[in-house]
């Protein structure tokens, strides 16, 4: 059973928040936090909003999730909590990606999830609130067979979720339309891939060397990821690439050649291109616009 940690704590002094704890469980009850800055980490995160609302930015997109709904995203794409509504509370629950991929979600959800959308329930379930203070309760006794019962609650809430209906903001252009083979055989390599690009997108990577780190021939660990991740692995690399560039352009004063280089991209020319591409605007107009957003939720 892996570890369960009561917070997990995000060092708001800097904007790029430092990954240590992406194989442990978290779980964390407080009333909502607009943050100084936009963060990320590598899990798979389950919010519920009791008796009050939030206002997030994510990805350059403002977005209002309602009192009551379970929402559900990917925190490996920057996020940020702007505004809040009401004195209720929310519980953030944070789910290790590899522990997430095993849980044999459908595959239209968990590529969504993926892919870096924020998916939200259709309706409000009138359970959830003593269900997550069962949970609480469980925890706190920190008992090994009551913490697997819990992680099983939360699986179990969580396909609930993808049968009942959710909805999803659009934040990226998907076509989940072709029914895909199942990934699960691939999963752990899968997992591999992810973290080895993660802790190396910002140098100079290859499909070679993302392969090498799960011993897998190039070829089949392109198709591999193609087939899971529904991009391939130098559209993922550029993702991740962009999300830095975005975190960094709204939450520093970095000039954008020091924000490109930084982020990876190794030269100005390719990142102004592939921003824009990806984003249909330059990184000087983004940074306008979420500056924009960000001081007119917190005015309001």
């Amino acid at each position: 059973m892996q570890d369960w940690i009561e917070k997990i704590v995000f060092d708001h002094t800097s904007p790029l928040t430092a990954q240590g704890n992406e194989c442990k469980f978290g779980f964390h009850v407080h009333p909502p936090e607009v943050m100084p800055h936009s963060h990320w980490h590598g899990h798979i995160e389950i919010n519920f909003l009791f008796d009050c609302s939030a206002e997030y930015l994510i990805n350059g997109r403002k977005i209002r999730v309602p009192e009551g709904k379970m929402i559900l995203f990917w925190a490996s794409i920057p996020h940020q909590m702007t505004a809040s509504q009401g004195d209720g509370h929310m519980v953030n629950i944070y789910i290790p990606l590899q522990s997430f991929q095993t849980w044999k979600l459908p595959s239209d959800f968990s590529s969504l999830l993926l892919q870096g959308e924020v998916l939200v329930a259709s309706h409000p379930n009138k359970a959830d609130l003593a269900l997550t203070q069962q949970w609480q309760h469980d925890l706190q006794k920190k008992q090994d067979a009551l913490t697997a019962q819990v992680v099983s609650e939360i699986r179990s809430r969580v396909r609930r979720m993808s049968v009942e209906g959710y909805h999803h903001f659009g934040l990226f252009n998907l076509d989940l339309h072709v029914v895909q083979k199942s990934p699960v055989s691939g999963l752990s390599h899968i997992e591999t891939m992810l973290r080895y690009i993660a802790q190396h997108y910002d140098q100079k990577i290859t499909i070679a060397k993302v392969a090498a780190a799960t011993g897998l021939h190039p070829n089949y660990a392109m198709k591999l990821f193609q087939r899971v991740m529904k991009v391939s692995i130098k559209q993922y690399i550029n993702q991740l690439r962009l999300q830095h560039a975005q975190a960094l352009l709204v939450d520093t004063e970095q000039g954008v050649l020091n924000i490109a280089i930084e982020a990876g991209f190794g030269s100005i020319s390719r990142f102004y291109d592939i921003f824009q591409r990806e984003l249909n605007m330059t990184p000087q107009e983004f940074r306008n616009k979420t500056l924009k957003i960000r001081t007119d939720s917190y005015h309001h």
